[in-house]
């Protein structure tokens, strides 16, 4: 336990809900168009996944500041542990990951449920702070409330509604003041991203606890939880 923890604020996507079709999924159909098939569950696509998430964190910016350049050598990561040659891949892996996002669809991780149950039941106030574009961010509140947890929230922040995004102090700070915490230090935030939710987080003063439910992290020196549920033992 760490202390009295009286606010949990949660990541949306990769952390409530997982990225569907998930990330594996999509790079089987970027394989696929380049000639290659291989298995969702090969672990050269874990593996690779992995190479681009310490790539990315040793870059030190968020998501939404990478360069287009940047970004394609992360993913260039992933095909290259795949053994996919990378040259020319540029506009197949965007229109992969354009046409998942513009879907917007995800699936509920099995817990989270019962986890924000429990975690209410404590009388800890729970915030969704999530980083989502303008396209997607009619339908947050709405997948909330057709998965039955929108109830249990007790303020929903989403970037493009404030104005700012995480790792931006100011929304940490927009969301503590909308549950009443004075002390950040007394709430935790969940999330999947070492920059955006990690960094963001304890820079705020927030507990920050990282998703990472495929261990991708060799991270020290944080809270890491494999799934959400496990964020329980931390709590009074």
């Amino acid at each position: 336990m760490i202390g009295d923890i009286t606010a949990v604020f949660f990541d949306y996507g990769g952390t409530l809900f997982d990225y569907f079709p998930s990330n594996s999924e999509v790079w089987v159909k970027i394989a696929e168009r380049l000639g290659v098939k291989i298995s969702p569950d090969d672990s050269r696509i874990r593996l690779g996944i992995r190479n681009q998430s310490e790539a990315y964190e040793r870059l030190g910016k968020s998501f939404s500041k990478l360069f287009r350049a940047e970004l394609h050598t992360l993913n260039c990561q992933v095909l290259a542990t795949m053994e996919i040659n990378t040259e020319g891949t540029q506009e197949i892996i965007e229109a992969e990951f354009r046409a998942r996002e513009q879907k917007g669809l995800y699936t509920i991780y099995p817990d989270t449920p019962e986890t924000l149950r429990r975690i209410k039941q404590k009388g800890i106030r729970i915030g969704l702070l999530s980083n989502v574009n303008p396209q997607l961010a009619a339908s947050r509140r709405p997948s909330l409330k057709d998965n039955g947890i929108l109830m249990y929230f007790d303020t929903i922040i989403l970037s493009v509604e404030v104005g700012v995004a995480k790792p931006n102090k100011a929304i940490f700070d927009i969301a503590l003041r909308e549950l009443g915490v004075q002390n950040a230090a007394d709430a935790m935030h969940v999330g999947d991203s070492l920059i955006e939710d990690v960094k963001g987080a304890r820079d705020a003063g927030l507990i920050p606890v990282l998703f990472d439910p495929l261990e991708l992290y060799s991270t020290e020196n944080v809270i890491k939880i494999k799934t959400l549920s496990d964020i329980l033992q931390y709590l009074k």
